[in-house]
C-alpha cells in the first residue's frame, strides 16, 4: 500500500514538472515568434510606400536592443572576469543586454602616450583587415560606377528613393547593420549586369532585403511582411521569383565586404565611444544613397568616416590610418581626404534633401542624435 502511494505521488511530481516545462517551452515560442510592433515616437518618414511601412511592428524593443544584433567578434567570457562584466559592456558603442551571455572581445586596442602608434592585446587586426582587403580586390561581382548607363528606365533618383526606403524598412524591422549593406551590395551588383523596369525596382529592393537577411540574420521578416510594405505592390510568387533571378544573375556570390565591416574593425582598433561610432555609421550610411560614392571601394570609405571622426573629436593619433601599412597600401592618404570632402559634402546637404531616413534615423536618443550634433558642430 504505501509503495502505491509512493508510486502514485512521483507519478503527479513528474506530470507537474512536465507541465511546467510545457508552459516555459510555450512561453519561448511566443516570445521568439516575430510580431513587428513599433511606438509613434519611433516612426520615421519614408518615401516609398510610406503608409504602408507605418504598418509594420516589431517586438524587438528599441531598448533592448543588444550585442546579439551587432556583427562583432567575441569569444566566451571566462569565469574569473564574470564579476567584471556585470555592469553595462560596451561593444561598438551598443549595449549588451542582461539576457545575452557574458561575452569577452578577442580585440581590446587602448591609446598609449606616443602620438602615432597604439598598444593592443589582440593578435588578429592586420590578418583580419588583410583578409577583408584581399576578398575587397578579388570579388568577381561587384558594383560598377556608371551601370546607370544601362539602365533605360531608372535613373540616379529613384534608387536614392529605394535605398532611402528601406533603410526606414531596415530600422523598423530592427535587423542587423550589416544587413542594410549587404542588401544595398546586392542591389547595385544586380543592377549593374542586368537592365530592370522602374515598376519592378522595389520588387528588387525587397528581394535583395530578404536573401541579405538570409544570410544574416536569425529572425527576419517573412513573405507577407514584405508584401505588406509595398501596400500589396506585388505578390508573393512574385517576390519568390525575383529573388531567383537575383540569385541565378550574380551566380549565387552573395556575400562580400562591406564599409561595414571595415568601419568596425577600424572603430574597435581606436576604441571609439558612443558618440564617435554612430556617428562615423552616421556618414557611413549616408553614402549608400548617393550613386556617386561607387566609385570609391568599401574599405575607402570606411577608412574615410573613421578619419572625419577622428578630426572631428580632435583624437590625434588619426595619422595611425594612413601610416599602417596594411591600410595605406589601399587608402593612400590623399584619397582618404578627397573621400572625406565627399562625405562630408553630402551629409552637410542631407538637410536639404527630401530623403531623410537617415537622418532621422540618427536623429533620435539611442543613437545620440548624432545627426543633429554633427550639425551643430
Amino acid at each position: 500500500m504505501k509503495l502505491a502511494q509512493r508510486k502514485q505521488k512521483d507519478n503527479n511530481f513528474c506530470d507537474e514538472k512536465e507541465t511546467e516545462t510545457q508552459k516555459k517551452e510555450k512561453g519561448c515560442q511566443e516570445e521568439i515568434k516575430m510580431e513587428i510592433e513599433v511606438d509613434n515616437s519611433n516612426q520615421l518618414i519614408g518615401s516609398l510606400s510610406t503608409q504602408a511601412s507605418n504598418k509594420i511592428k516589431s517586438s524587438f524593443d528599441l531598448k533592448t536592443l543588444n550585442i546579439c544584433n551587432t556583427n562583432t567578434i567575441i569569444i566566451p567570457e571566462s569565469s574569473n572576469l564574470e564579476n567584471e562584466m556585470q555592469n553595462k559592456l560596451q561593444i561598438y558603442g551598443r549595449s549588451q543586454s542582461n539576457n545575452c551571455k557574458l561575452e569577452k572581445e578577442i580585440f581590446k586596442f587602448n591609446f598609449v602616450n606616443k602620438e602615432e602608434d597604439i598598444s593592443f592585446l589582440g593578435e588578429y587586426l592586420n590578418e583580419l583587415y588583410s583578409n577583408l582587403l584581399q576578398d575587397e580586390i578579388e570579388l568577381i561581382y561587384k558594383p560598377k560606377l556608371g551601370y546607370m548607363s544601362i539602365q533605360n528606365d531608372i535613373n540616379e533618383q529613384m534608387r536614392a528613393i529605394l535605398i532611402d526606403w528601406l533603410i526606414e524598412v531596415h530600422y523598423r524591422f530592427r535587423l542587423k547593420s550589416e544587413t542594410l549593406f549587404q542588401t544595398v551590395w546586392i542591389i547595385d551588383t544586380y543592377l549593374s549586369m542586368f537592365p530592370i523596369m522602374r515598376a519592378k525596382l522595389q520588387l528588387l529592393g525587397i528581394s535583395s532585403l530578404l536573401i541579405s537577411c538570409k544570410s544574416q540574420e536569425i529572425y527576419y521578416p517573412q513573405l507577407n511582411d514584405l508584401i505588406d510594405i509595398t501596400d500589396g505592390a506585388y505578390i508573393k510568387e512574385e517576390l519568390i521569383n525575383m529573388e531567383s533571378h537575383i540569385l541565378k544573375v550574380l551566380n549565387f556570390n552573395i556575400i562580400s565586404p562591406t564599409s561595414n565591416d571595415f568601419f568596425n574593425i577600424i572603430a574597435k582598433s581606436f576604441n571609439f565611444d558612443d558618440r564617435q561610432y554612430f556617428l562615423g555609421k552616421y556618414f557611413l550610411e549616408s553614402t549608400l544613397i548617393d550613386y556617386q560614392m561607387l566609385k570609391y571601394s568599401s574599405s575607402v570609405l570606411a577608412v574615410s568616416c573613421a578619419y572625419i571622426v577622428m578630426k572631428f573629436f580632435g583624437i590625434n593619433n588619426y595619422r595611425i590610418l594612413y601610416s599602417n601599412d596594411v591600410i595605406n597600401d589601399y587608402c593612400p592618404q590623399k584619397a582618404i581626404k578627397d573621400t572625406a570632402k565627399d562625405i562630408c559634402f553630402l551629409v552637410k546637404n542631407l538637410s536639404k534633401s527630401s530623403l531623410k531616413a537617415v537622418k532621422d534615423k540618427y536623429s533620435l536618443p539611442y543613437f545620440y542624435n548624432v545627426a543633429q550634433f554633427c550639425e551643430q558642430k
